[in-house]
């Protein structure tokens, strides 16, 4: 008789308490354990005997060798996000740890649709100042109050969307349906057809537009470059969104523009060193506890329940195939 081959030995440090059927699914393949909330030591601990780690983006803590160190038997860390800022991919590369992510799955990708839906949604909450109307409207406050609240349609509004990839894409088609114009500027991609206008330049993106908003990767090449440079290209009084990465904003430069009126308000889901620093000190953070002209949201673009059951399988199937092949990226 042909022996099954042992389970995998599976941590799981994202969440999977909302998703049941999902759990139950892991638990019969995998030797699954669970980690979700533990803090750097109890990872480390659980990690001892793990040959795959799933872990969860939102750690406050990076992935590094302070967490994988004493987990010598580790073959593989699979991340249900479509970053890897949170792990330490030079030191997983020293140690012949293959790191996977949701960028190896473009088609899986074009299925998920919360960061883009987020993206929008924070994008008319901003420029309608729905949250400081919320808060106002909870203390009592009513239309007395209306000129603090009078904000902009978005039909009409020459709209640049900065990288369009998937999230850009879908952000295209949601502003078309609302009637804005939209331009996009991509130095990898070639639009094809009439729709949107494509600007040679980040420059002639910037402005041209009443709203900017980020959707290119983090890399070497785009860290920092929106800076006082580029807010002092745009239109004054346009408005900003960032839901790509805090890296490639200057944070204090931001604050100049919104201090200054150069920019009427701005939205971000990202901020810089999410993982290795005490959030409540971030400039944008204590900035946005005095000024309503800022929104900071705790990097919840991908958080819903259908998306992080997307990624999830997609985790497991990673794992089963990369040991069905023997172990091999």
């Amino acid at each position: 008789m042909n022996r099954r081959p042992p389970r995998v030995r599976v941590v799981c440090a994202a969440p999977l308490h909302f998703l049941q059927e999902t759990r139950r699914d892991m638990a019969r393949r995998f030797r699954l354990t669970e980690a979700f909330g533990d803090s750097r030591k109890a990872l480390a601990a659980k990690l001892l005997d793990a040959e795959a780690f799933i872990p969860n983006p939102g750690t406050p803590f990076r992935i590094d060798a302070r967490v994988l160190d004493s987990a010598r038997r580790l073959r593989i860390v699979v991340t249900p996000s479509t970053g890897t800022d949170h792990v330490d991919l030079d030191y997983c590369r020293s140690r012949g740890i293959a790191v996977k992510g949701l960028l190896t799955r473009p088609r899986l990708l074009e299925e998920i649709h919360a960061s883009a839906e987020f993206s929008f949604c924070l994008l008319l909450a901003m420029i309608r100042r729905l949250l400081p109307a919320s808060a106002a409207a909870v203390r009592g406050v009513w239309r007395e109050a209306e000129d603090r609240f009078r904000g902009i349609e978005l039909a009409g509004k020459r709209v640049s969307l900065v990288g369009y990839g998937r999230i850009g894409r879908k952000m295209g088609r949601y502003l078309k349906a609302f009637g804005a114009e939209v331009t996009v500027y991509d130095p990898f991609v070639r639009v094809a057809g009439p729709f949107p206008r494509q600007a040679r330049t980040l420059d002639a993106a910037l402005r041209r537009a009443d709203i900017v908003c980020l959707h290119a990767p983090f890399n070497e090449s785009t860290a920092g470059m929106l800076d006082s440079a580029a807010f002092g290209k745009m239109r004054r009084g346009a408005y900003f969104v960032n839901t790509s990465r805090g890296g490639m904003v200057v944070e204090e430069d931001l604050i100049a523009a919104l201090r200054s009126g150069r920019l009427a308000a701005a939205a971000v889901d990202v901020i810089r060193g999410e993982q290795d620093s005490d959030i409540s000190r971030n400039p944008l953070v204590r900035f946005a506890r005095t000024h309503a002209n800022l929104i900071v949201a705790p990097h919840i673009a991908g958080l819903t329940v259908d998306s992080q059951r997307k990624a999830m399988l997609f985790a497991a199937e990673e794992i089963r195939r990369f040991f069905a092949s023997g172990g091999r990226p």
